[in-house]
């Protein structure tokens, strides 16, 4: 037999071998592949479903706590009836469809509920539970019959502490399938399924107990799915977080149940886990037909490269392992007239055309100011092209790209840190369409520069290599940056205009009608402003107003900005009213401004000025009324002996 046949059969055996294993592989391959993805699956549902319930929850949270700033609900005493039925009047006021607010109900501290918008409603939560509530949870509140049994409807209960040591329960629209309506959470809660049967449960933290099929408490679940859950995880919280396998009956059961942040809430995603491999059982089997005729026309083309195409292709292949090595001089060496001999001559065609496009390329890059780089991702090496010398003193010890300017290079303090994340995204495939970025260059000095990168990829979609151009961008930028500067910040003090203490103004309104804490306006206008001009200069009136802003600059610099309004009047805004005391601002900034300062006459000057605050809690003012209401306070205080202030907030 010749060695020639010999060589065919050997390489037909080894094919149909090398293929019966591949497919025996590729089978346990795809099922561990499916398990890992289907588990990944309901890991993700179970997070992702997590952090929709806790913002769900943090929103409904924000909402109730508004009612504990009305001071007729506040501070309503549960044994003083006509204060009860204030309180409820006022509450009523509250539910709408905006705020989701289904009931309010007032309890003691026993558990006993004193009054509820809602006449004749029963509180599902008895007194063991009422005490173990939390406040800023929320808790599932299952709606009963007229016979005390569910009905398959639930609210969402709120707890919120009041000053006058009751308790208020605010109730927030669950679901209800006779109307066919539909709570955003319930919409949280259909979202939660999945292929295979799957489900997601939540628990709060007394163990009341939804998902798509169940309203009620997973105290009083014996069997199932719940009953596992409960004595697996639920009481046993070692076992959060993983992923837990079980039997229900004949069927096997996979679950992964985490805590909720911020809310004390389980979030559990439960699925059929034989359901993982429905998918990968097909597949193995059109992969094994696939295998069958791959094995056979292999066979046939083993023969005909044998006999037709080994020798032109091995010319061919050493050919080009010669110029992959740097030999661009090496040509193919075939000049027959058939198909290799145009290949050939097609190939040393396009190699010269190369070499000399190479060439010119490198000429112009090395003409141009924009710096170009390749950064190969297989080898992690990175290269610049030599006019970055011109540009920046760093010189890298290695071609490696942890040694590279990108990793050692001199970054501007304020841009490194959102570079470092920039970085790890285009790492990713995250091209950069015009990032601009401040580093130090060859003289010493911070320059903008921009950076524009396109990513390659391989045939499976990996990145294997990333091509940048880096462009002086400074002038253009510093001219940039001049334009903003003068468009929102006033020329004499350094603060904001009148148009951008507006709009800042107006962007606080926005955090309020989305559930934001209070903030509060100050109106400040210098008393008789007109006598430091007419007494010493308009040179010493300059000074004396930026004195003032740098004073109340000073005093609110962590929680508040300030703004010109015009001439001698300037606007204040203080954040978070309820925790940063607008009256204590007000106060501070009298006290500092009237401590004085020392003039370009040397003359210790001491300045008053007269002050209107607005507490603005409710988003139903525009920035005009507002700013017109704390003017109005500040008028008053002129009129009253000046260099005082007074309050104005929505309650009055």
């Amino acid at each position: 037999m010749k060695i020639r046949t010999l060589f065919i059969l050997f390489l037909t055996f080894f094919s149909l071998a090398s293929m019966i294993a591949y497919t025996v592989y590729s089978a346990g391959s795809m099922n561990n592949s499916a398990a890992v993805q289907y588990e990944q699956m309901y890991k993700d549902i179970a997070e992702n479903e997590s952090k929709a319930v806790s913002e769900y929850l943090k929103k409904l949270n924000a909402t109730a706590s508004v009612l504990t700033f009305d001071t007729a609900i506040t501070f309503c005493s549960v044994y003083d009836k006509e204060a009860l039925n204030t309180a409820m009047e006022q509450a009523e006021k509250y539910i709408n469809s905006s705020t989701g607010i289904k009931r309010i109900a007032i309890m003691s501290d026993d558990g006993k509920p004193r009054a509820c918008t809602e006449s004749g409603y029963a509180i599902t939560f008895d007194q063991e539970q009422f005490w173990s509530m939390t406040e800023g949870e929320a808790y599932i509140s299952p709606l009963l019959d007229d016979n005390g049994k569910t009905t398959g409807e639930y609210d969402l209960a709120v707890p919120c502490k009041l000053n006058s040591g009751a308790t208020l329960l605010v109730y927030f629209s669950g679901y209800y399938h006779g109307n066919g309506s539909k709570s955003d959470f319930d919409v949280i809660i259909k979202s939660g399924n999945f292929p295979g049967n799957g489900h997601v449960v939540f628990v709060d933290s007394l163990g009341g107990t939804v998902d798509p099929t169940y309203i009620g408490n997973i105290s009083s679940i014996t069997l199932g799915d719940y009953s596992t859950l409960k004595s697996t995880v639920l009481n046993d919280s070692s076992k959060l977080g993983q992923s837990i396998t079980f039997e229900v009956g004949k069927n096997v059961r996979t679950s992964y149940t985490l805590q909720s942040p911020g809310c004390g809430w389980y979030v559990s995603a439960m699925a059929e886990a034989d359901k993982a491999y429905t998918y990968s059982s097909a597949a193995f089997n059109s992969l094994l037909g696939l295998v069958i005729g791959l094995s056979l026309f292999f066979i046939a083309l083993h023969i005909v490269v044998n006999i037709l195409i080994t020798k032109p292709l091995s010319e061919i292949e050493h050919t080009l392992a010669k110029i992959h090595r740097g030999d661009h001089d090496s040509r193919i060496n075939i000049g027959s007239k058939n198909e290799y001999g145009q290949i050939a001559r097609q190939f040393n065609n396009l190699v010269n055309n190369v070499v000399v496009s190479e060439r010119r390329y490198r000429t112009i890059v090395e003409m141009a100011d924009d710096i170009v780089f390749d950064w190969n991702l297989k080898t992690k090496n990175i290269t610049f092209s030599n006019n970055f010398n011109k540009k920046f003193s760093y010189r890298a010890p290695s071609d490696h790209f942890s040694d590279s300017f990108f990793m050692k290079g001199k970054i501007h303090p304020e841009d490194n840190e959102r570079y470092r994340s920039d970085l790890a995204k285009l790492e990713q495939g995250v091209d950069f369409k015009d990032n601009q970025y401040r580093w130090k260059n060859v003289y010493g000095d911070y320059i903008w520069m921009s950076m524009k990168t396109s990513t390659i990829r391989d045939s499976d979609g990996n990145i294997i290599k990333i091509i940048g151009v880096l462009s002086d961008v400074d002038r253009e930028k510093r001219g940039e940056l001049q334009l903003i500067q003068r468009a929102s910040y006033d020329a004499l003090t350094g603060v904001y205009n009148r148009e951008s203490i507006e709009n800042v103004i107006s962007s606080e309104i926005m955090k309020v009608s989305e559930g934001g804490d209070s903030f509060a306006i100050l109106f400040v206008d210098v008393d008789d402003f007109k006598i430091y001009n007419d007494k010493y200069s308009h040179a010493t009136g300059d000074q004396v107003l930026q004195f003032v802003t740098g004073s109340i600059s000073e005093i609110i610099e962590e929680y508040g900005f300030i703004g010109r309004y015009g001439g001698d009047e300037f606007l204040v805004c203080v954040r978070n009213s309820s925790t940063n005391s607008p009256q204590r601002v007000a106060q501070d900034i009298l006290t500092k401004l009237k401590n004085g300062f020392v003039c370009d006459t040397d003359e210790l000057l001491s300045v008053s000025v007269s002050i209107g605050v607005y507490i603005v809690s409710s988003a139903d003012k525009n920035v005009d009324e507002i700013i017109s209401i704390a003017d109005d306070a500040m008028y008053r205080i002129k009129k009253n002996g000046k260099s005082s202030f007074g309050v104005v907030n929505d309650l009055q």
